[in-house]
């Protein structure tokens, strides 16, 4: 019996392990300078959880990449553009998490962080009504937030059940 116990605790905590933002690409506006991108690579290698960043100087992308089971949140990633002086635009997101709400007004909640977002179909025609309370996948954009806020709404383009 404690090894079924055991061997179930340890099947739901892998389902939960899997909930986290997997890539981010985020565009900076004002870095225009070889010192200015390596500032920003540096304050986001900083984030507990990022296992990559590319910063491409000419079009202001920084793509940042994570580790499975990280619990990074988006408003750190906003501040470490800001901190340097920078403003960040769009975002776009890979993430997974849970699909919570109604069909008429879906949450999206990215386990181990605090990023709740109201969900926005990019296109007509997306049904998500069999993925509610489900672990999904959702690849989106976030809006540009006011200097020190998130965005509280997810343009998303995809949403899949998580595997």
């Amino acid at each position: 019996m404690k090894r079924l116990l055991t061997a179930g605790i340890l099947a739901i905590s892998s389902l939960a392990a899997h909930a986290e933002y997997e890539q981010i690409n985020l565009t900076v506006f004002g870095m225009d300078c070889a010192p200015c991108a390596h500032a920003i690579h540096v304050s986001m290698k900083g984030i507990q959880g990022v296992d990559k960043v590319d910063v491409d100087l000419n079009t202001g992308l920084v793509v940042i990449k994570l580790t499975p089971d990280n619990s990074a949140a988006m408003r750190q990633f906003n501040q470490a553009v800001e901190k340097n002086g920078f403003t960040h635009k769009d975002a776009t997101v890979i993430a997974r998490g849970k699909l919570t709400g109604t069909v008429n007004a879906p949450f999206f909640e990215v386990t181990g962080t605090q990023d709740r977002f109201a969900l926005v179909p990019a296109a007509t025609g997306l049904d998500i009504a069999a993925l509610l309370g489900k672990t999904v996948t959702v690849t989106g954009v976030l809006p540009q937030a006011p200097k020190g806020r998130v965005s509280d709404t997810l343009r998303y383009n995809t949403i899949t059940e998580a595997q």
